[in-house]
């Protein structure tokens, strides 16, 4: 019976880690088909946005569409990806993903190849 309770609340507090980060994708109407595919992304809650509803102040803070910003529980930013001149994220989402293993885990999933 000790074992179990040990891992209920060893469970509950993995899941309840997980919604600590929040992904924000904001995106304009006009651009709308180069809005980023998130789905796949584990461990964070994912909210999408038009650029258009958001407060002028959020809107002058964002240079280029889409955006993808990766928020903590207190609402502070722990990763951004934004679009080139081409309006389109060129990013895999494997990026995004190891950010966010590394943040809640300290881990991420692959390493870079050294250039030697």
């Amino acid at each position: 019976m000790k074992n179990l309770i040990t891992i209920v609340l060893f469970m509950f507090a993995f899941v309840a880690s997980a919604q600590d980060l929040t992904l924000l994708h904001i995106n304009a109407e006009w651009n709308q088909s180069n809005d980023f595919d998130l789905r796949g992304i584990n461990h964070a809650k994912i909210i999408m946005a038009r650029l258009e509803d958001q407060k002028p102040s959020l809107k002058a803070s964002i240079k280029s569409v889409p955006t993808v910003v990766l928020l903590d529980k207190n609402g502070r930013p722990q990763g951004q990806w934004a679009a080139g001149l081409n309006f389109k994220l060129n990013i895999e989402k494997e990026v995004i993903q190891n950010r966010i293993n590394y943040l809640l885990f300290g881990e991420t999933t692959s390493r870079r190849r050294s250039t030697n």
